[in-house]
């Protein structure tokens, strides 16, 4: 890791072309995101804050402005290394969990190790011990279909955290859920975020979520509000 916080944007600005027509999204956008922080972007949809957390997950680039991932400037560096920090430095939940319908709950989160080379048995070997750190070990044979919701999104937070990453992104991981399961999930990240120093980026729209993150902030119409989060 190279010295500087985990995520610095600086006015970043991202336009996409539709035809004769330029749309902006982001809109001069500065943030610091500290080393073990956790943080959730707030906004409505169309706000700008799933563009931004593809550009934070290293998905996207922005059109302009700077953004420094533990230090470097990510305009400088080549897709083949932005790949290699999603692989090792940052995990990723979303709301529709994205689990492959015909793999096991333990073959699902072994997929990040095995895309780094690490054999199937050594793969599997590990993933049991992060299903059972999120409450699966005794469903880790089970299809998605068999599992609930909550069930799901749990072991697509084991999935994230397999290749033991410095940052968590999570976009709407409680959309999906009912409020108890979804409080069930909130308390999981910050269980990582407290006890593994895990820094955590959550979107979301609900401030009840908001409120259990350690520092909020509120997206409107491509900028950071300087109002506060709705309580």
């Amino acid at each position: 890791m190279t010295g500087g916080p985990p995520i610095e944007l600086i006015d970043l600005r991202k336009s996409y072309k539709l035809g004769p027509v330029e749309l902006d999204i982001l809109k001069g956008v500065s943030l610091t995101v500290e080393d073990g922080e956790m943080l959730a972007i707030m906004g409505a949809s169309g706000s700008g804050k799933s563009t931004m957390m593809n550009i934070i997950g290293l998905l996207d680039r922005p059109t302009s402005g700077t953004f420094r991932f533990e230090g470097r400037d990510v305009a400088l560096l080549s897709d083949d290394v932005l790949a290699g920090i999603r692989n090792r430095r940052m995990g990723f939940v979303f709301q529709q969990f994205n689990l492959m319908a015909r793999a096991t709950a333990l073959d699902n989160v072994c997929l990040p190790l095995l895309y780094r080379g690490m054999s199937l048995g050594d793969a599997r070997k590990k993933a049991e011990g992060f299903l059972e750190k999120v409450g699966m070990k005794e469903r880790m044979r089970h299809l998605p279909v068999e599992l609930s919701g909550g069930q799901q999104q749990r072991v697509a937070i084991a999935r994230a955290l397999i290749g033991e990453p410095g940052i968590i992104l999570a976009d709407e991981p409680t959309g999906a859920l009912d409020t108890k399961v979804g409080r069930e999930v909130l308390d999981i990240f910050g269980g990582l975020n407290k006890d593994d120093g895990i820094t955590v980026v959550i979107i979301t729209h609900d401030p009840s979520v908001a409120r259990q993150c350690g520092r909020a902030v509120l997206m409107r119409d491509g900028v950071l509000a300087d109002e506060a989060v709705p309580a």
